[in-house]
């Protein structure tokens, strides 16, 4: 039998070595003693069935210190603030647009404004006088017949700088006066010249104007005039818008080809060419094969390309004696 000092609770089960209610190491005594009613008994101390909570110390904590808190409280949440620059971008981009389109706004009515204008043309009677662009043309006819492609990429040649040739030769002589191109042919003869060959003066699908005035005031009687699609081969490759400024006013479109001139259209009478000094304004329109003449903005007859020259360069022609100018050649593409 075995007994458990602590709590004197007896066992009989010699393979056991604890006390089963406090775990107190069991002690061996003989046979058990008779009951006796009157022994006092000894019943062990309650036990506490609650369980302490288990503590952890920090490393280095004597027993008997305060373990630290198990929470913290949480920091009052703080609003946060938006930021104020997507507002400021935001606004900013909007003023850049509204500036953006009130440019183009201007820069489209100035446009409007210029091309109601840019055909328009004041002449003086003096032989002295230059002509230059100005707001004066009433013609209807020409504001019917204008160009209405406003996108078009523009180049003039003022004359202002000797970059075509000059010279003597056995057609006549040519040269530059007072920013002005002059040609004089020799009688009974005509004198062509064609532009340099630079990207800027080639004219495929390209408007062509020239102004022109007689000198002297007497027309050349073959005519003088704008070339265009001028090609030198071996011999000259072009079409020629000729007029004729005397008092029988008219025009003509020749064609020269293997070194022969050709009459496409024959000398017709046309009202619009102004005579004697007074400068006249003589355009080609080019679009693919077809080729529409302009006299001062009024519209005078068309041809097709018939010899299939599409491109070239233009070119300035004039005939016999007479003394003419040029000036404000302007390509438009």
């Amino acid at each position: 039998m075995k007994r458990c000092p602590q709590c004197n609770r007896t066992y009989t089960d010699d393979a056991l070595s604890f006390c089963l209610d406090d775990g107190s190491p069991l002690t061996t005594t003989g046979a058990a003693s008779p009951y006796d009613a009157n022994a006092t008994v000894q019943y062990p101390q309650a036990r506490d069935t609650s369980p302490q909570p288990t503590v952890a110390y920090g490393p280095g904590s004597p027993p008997g210190s305060m373990p630290p808190p198990v929470w913290s409280p949480m920091p009052p949440m703080v609003p946060q603030k938006r930021s104020v620059w997507p507002w400021i971008l935001g606004i900013g981009a909007v003023l850049v647009f509204i500036g953006i389109g009130l440019v183009i706004l201007v820069l489209a009515i100035a446009s409007i404004s210029n091309n109601n204008n840019n055909n328009r043309l004041v002449y003086s009677n003096n032989n002295n006088s230059r002509w230059t662009n100005r707001n004066s043309n009433a013609n209807t006819t020409a504001n019917t017949n204008a160009n209405a492609r406003s996108d078009l990429s523009s180049f003039t040649d003022d004359f202002s700088s000797e970059t075509w040739g000059v010279g003597t030769s056995q057609y006549g002589r040519i040269w530059y006066q007072d920013d002005e191109y002059h040609m004089h042919g020799n009688k009974g003869g005509y004198i062509v010249m064609y532009s340099p060959d630079k990207p800027e003066y080639h004219d495929e699908n390209a408007t062509v104007r020239v102004t022109t005035r007689s000198v002297d005031g007497e027309a050349p009687n073959a005519g003088y005039g704008l070339l265009v699609h001028g090609e030198k081969k071996e011999s000259l490759e072009d079409y020629g818008f000729l007029i004729y400024n005397g008092d029988e006013r008219k025009y003509k479109i020749v064609e020269h080809k293997g070194g022969k001139e050709t009459n496409l259209v024959s000398w017709t009478p046309a009202s619009a060419i102004r005579t004697g000094t007074t400068p006249n304004q003589l355009e080609v329109r080019i679009r693919d094969l077809r080729l529409d003449f302009y006299i001062n903005g009024q519209f005078i007859t068309s041809i097709t390309d018939s010899s299939g020259y599409r491109r070239g360069r233009v070119g300035l022609y004039s005939s016999d004696a007479g003394e003419v100018a040029f000036d404000d050649l302007e390509l438009s593409k």
